[in-house]
């Protein structure tokens, strides 16, 4: 795991310490093992760090639809974001999100996050 300098223990005392990550992106969640050995015992512990980013649409100057899935992923790595997971979208969908735009997500899929159908998303 690179880390670029931006992680590091800080000891509250003997039996205590925590982990600190500075300029936290979407790529440092997922599990962390902390694992104590003090002499002979051991014991292991696993975190889950989960972090949630807001979905936004990325349209280039020249029109809509026009980005590869490779594009795509570059446009967002170019801003500092990455594409939305499936499960990202739908909770955004979930909490009101409602584009007539398709868009790429992680997992190279292309959906449209509708919650009122009309035209010409679907509707009359």
């Amino acid at each position: 795991w690179r880390t670029g300098g931006r992680v590091r223990l800080r000891r509250g005392h003997r039996n205590d310490a925590s982990l600190i990550i500075t300029d936290v992106s979407l790529e440092d969640g997922g599990k962390y093992k902390c694992q104590l050995v003090n002499g002979l015992e051991e014991e292991s512990l696993f975190l889950i760090l989960q972090l949630d980013g807001v979905v936004f649409p990325y349209q280039a100057r020249l029109g809509r639809y026009l980005l590869s899935y490779f594009d795509a992923r570059q446009k967002c790595e170019d801003q500092d974001a990455m594409l939305a997971t499936p499960d990202q979208l739908y909770q955004a969908w979930t909490e009101g999100l409602d584009w007539c735009n398709a868009g790429w997500l992680l997992d190279s899929t292309v959906r449209y996050p509708i919650i009122e159908t009309r035209e010409p998303c679907g509707g009359k």
